[in-house]
């Protein structure tokens, strides 16, 4: 009898759907916004980030009219059509990246 009281299938499928739910709602966490680089900047970065094969940190803007801010670190490279790609070195899954959305680059 104890055992169906703890362990009662319906409850824990009730308890991880409020679970699920409540992860939806809580607020994103929020990332340090680092200070917003010149074109040039981002430009002499880029062209460094290309030509290294280090990891670097790229922190993108998410929206032209807030401060929310995404991080994307690996590996940059840029394919014949121009597009700049960052590769996770976890995952080595490629993430194309608008330049106009770039707000700070880490080397």
């Amino acid at each position: 009898m104890q055992n169906f009281l703890t362990q009662h299938p319906i409850e824990s499928h009730i308890q991880q759907l409020v679970n699920l739910i409540k992860s939806f709602s809580a607020p994103k966490k929020r990332l340090p916004v680092k200070h917003q680089l010149s074109a040039d900047e981002i430009i002499a970065r880029l062209e460094l980030a290309l030509n290294t094969n280090s990891p670097v940190t790229v922190q993108l803007n998410n929206s032209l009219l807030s401060e929310d801010v995404s991080n994307l670190f690996g590996y940059i490279y840029q394919n014949n059509q121009g597009q700049i790609l960052v590769q996770s070195p976890k995952t080595h899954k490629m993430i194309g990246v608008l330049p106009g959305t770039i707000r700070h680059l880490s080397i």
